[in-house]
């Protein structure tokens, strides 16, 4: 489906060979993802690529005049124009201040810590064709060496006689942790100053080491970092104002899909589309489940519609899939939630799979959430045959699991879904582990990262729980702590590098590869993290459409599958005002530094403070704090 950008026309070509840019270091950078994931996010920033460019040529092309001395410089007038807007842009960022750079440096002097070092001399001897007999010959000069020192003979005379690197080569100089293999560092940094180390051994042979000096760890000064700090902060405010300088270019323009079938139907050929429809979040049995776990928000929706079953009939389903494949524009992706969406039978699934390939051929991808107490191997090979993405929820181990996730009965239910999670890994599912971070969970990170991890889980969701009492008013007692949650969150990253392997994650955690996102320029996928909602439509079982899961409500009703038009929902008036929302951020929040990389959470948890500041906010600053150093090495390094 084509792309007007104004006036200018995009093709699915042009989108295509864009992607086809990305798609070889993309699948280097993210090879755990599915096929499916990859092409649905590099889909949406090729488009957004495209669009940047076209906006920025546009505004050139009005704006910026150049002279014939530069057209000779570069003989394409455009792209010199383009690139003259750009430095333009750069020039009229507001430079920062030194008020602000000491500002920075107080707020954040343990960034700028400098570790211990040690002035450490060594005399070393390599093996050279490592045979026995020449390790043992070796050693036994090391073993003179060592003699000699022990009666007196200076350091520096017995390096000369015995060592591989004598002269120069036996002062390392001040040393740090990280700066020399393992088995040197662990025998260095133990001795005290103008203490001689015994023989030990390292991959490059025999050493003996002295220590002269020690440096203990101290703040670098500010003179020392005025400079870097400098250039970072004014690094950080160019890009935030191009990409203010570009949103604002969006916002000023129209951007429509035109798609001829939705055309006929909304009878509305000047109707402007700002957003895709790309994901509808599925609700077939609406807030039905086979258990019921304390800190669960759906189940309370079940007041808002009909006593008994709620199940989606398929004629619904027909309807819904017929629309979406008629309205999206390359690709769209199916969330099936509840509840518990497994209630409505594997029959039922089995249809949806018949109207998907009758409407739109493998246009269609699908995930699904469950609790995971009705699979089986009937089920887990569905998931296989048909690539579904399955989220299945599972808190950690017994002790933290059964704590809340309890059935009707009031029995845990750990063993049941431990088996279901053996079972999908085990028929090659592609599966997430859904862990909510509550009151009790928050306690156990090191027990439910290590479970999670011997179960077989390579991809990791961890979800906050934030609620209200309805009886007290307050926060439930099953929330979590916002400053355990920054806790959880920090223990968690550094368990999580731990695992690296060549500098790339093993285990992979959606919430720090979204925040990644944003250290790479880019908007994170994560809804909570985005700076405007309402980019998807909630259905639930009896076709009524809301914004979000979280506001399944009357009062943000948008609409009914069987009377309207979902694309015309999504971008709707009242959609966009609630989208909006999110962009109303407290004065707080303006001034924090942290601003892009959250944008204040959720609106669902802003609710639960006074200040309309997300109550989980403080764990997040504790987060970024923590996090922002590496999360900026890994974009370095990626870039």
């Amino acid at each position: 489906m084509p792309l007007f950008v104004n006036k200018t026309l995009i093709t699915d070509q042009e989108i295509k060979t864009e992607t086809g840019y990305m798609r070889a270091e993309y699948a280097k950078t993210f090879p755990d993802q599915s096929i499916q994931e990859q092409e649905k996010t590099l889909f949406n920033w090729a488009l957004e690529n495209i669009t940047e460019r076209v906006l920025l040529k546009e505004y050139a092309l009005k704006t910026i005049s150049i002279s014939e001395d530069e057209l000779k410089e570069n003989t394409d007038g455009v792209q010199s124009k383009i690139d003259k807007l750009i430095i333009q842009i750069k020039k009229e960022a507001p430079l920062v201040t030194e008020k602000e750079v000491k500002d920075y440096y107080k707020e954040n002097k343990n960034k700028f810590m400098i570790s211990e070092k040690r002035h450490v001399k060594h005399i070393v001897k390599h093996p050279t064709k490592k045979s026995l007999s020449e390790i043992n010959k070796i050693y036994d000069l090391m073993k003179k060496a060592e003699e000699e020192l022990k009666d007196g003979v200076s350091f520096e005379k017995v390096g000369g006689k015995y060592s591989d690197c004598s002269g120069n080569g036996l002062d390392l100089g001040y040393i740090s942790i990280g700066e020399m293999v393992e088995a040197f560092e662990n025998t260095v940094f133990s001795l005290k100053k103008n203490e001689t180390s015994e023989i030990f051994e390292t991959e490059f042979g025999f050493h003996i080491a002295k220590v002269y000096d020690i440096s203990p760890p101290k703040i670098a000064p500010f003179e020392q970092v005025s400079e870097q700090i400098l250039k970072e902060l004014q690094e950080e405010r160019t890009e935030k104002y191009i990409e203010d300088f570009v949103d604002k270019l969006k916002s000023d323009s129209n951007i429509k899909y035109i798609n001829p079938k939705n055309m006929v139907k909304s009878a509305k050929i000047g109707f402007t589309f700002t957003k895709p429809l790309n994901f509808l979040l599925i609700k077939p049995s609406g807030p039905d489940c086979n258990i019921s776990c304390d800190y669960c928000f759906y189940l309370k929706k079940g007041k808002l519609f009909n006593s008994g079953k709620k199940r989606m009939n398929l004629k619904t389903v027909e309807k819904m899939i017929k629309q979406a494949a008629e309205q999206s524009i390359e690709s769209i992706n199916i969330g099936w939630q509840g509840g518990e969406p497994l209630l409505m039978g594997l029959d039922f699934f089995k249809e949806v799979m018949k109207f998907q390939k009758k409407y739109g051929q493998d246009r269609f991808t699908n995930s699904i959430q469950t609790n995971g107490i009705l699979l089986n191997k009937d089920w887990a090979m569905f998931f296989k045959n048909n690539k579904f993405l399955v989220g299945l929820s599972i808190d950690g181990n017994k002790n933290v699991h059964d704590k809340y996730r309890r059935d009707s009965s009031d029995n845990g239910t750990f063993k049941r879904v431990e088996h279901s999670a053996k079972l999908l890994l085990k028929s090659g599912v592609e599966v997430n582990s859904l862990s909510v971070v509550n009151d009790h969970s928050s306690e156990y990170i090191e027990e439910t990262y290590t479970f999670l991890k011997g179960i077989g889980f390579t991809h990791m969701q961890f979800i906050p729980v934030v609620d209200i009492d309805p009886v007290t008013d307050k926060i439930s007692k099953f929330s979590v702590d916002p400053k355990k949650y920054g806790e959880f969150l920090s223990n968690l990253f550094d368990m999580w590098k731990k695992d690296f392997s060549n500098g790339k994650p093993n285990i992979y955690i959606r919430f720090f590869e979204s925040v990644f996102y944003t250290y790479l320029g880019m908007e994170s996928p994560d809804c909570n993290l985005m700076s405007e909602c309402g980019k998807y439509l909630v259905v639930e079982h009896n076709g009524d459409i809301y914004p979000c899961d979280f506001f399944v409500d009357p009062k943000q009703k948008l609409g009914n599958l069987n009377k309207d038009n979902l694309l015309e929902l999504l971008n709707s008036e009242k959609q966009n005002k609630f989208g909006k929302v999110k962009k109303n951020l407290p004065a707080k929040c303006e001034k924090c530094k942290w601003v892009s990389k959250c944008f204040d959470d959720c609106p669902k948890n802003r609710m639960m403070t006074g200040e309309k500041i997300s109550y989980l906010c403080e764990g997040y600053k504790m987060f970024f704090e923590h996090a922002d150093k590496d999360f900026k090495k890994f974009a370095n390094n990626l870039r």
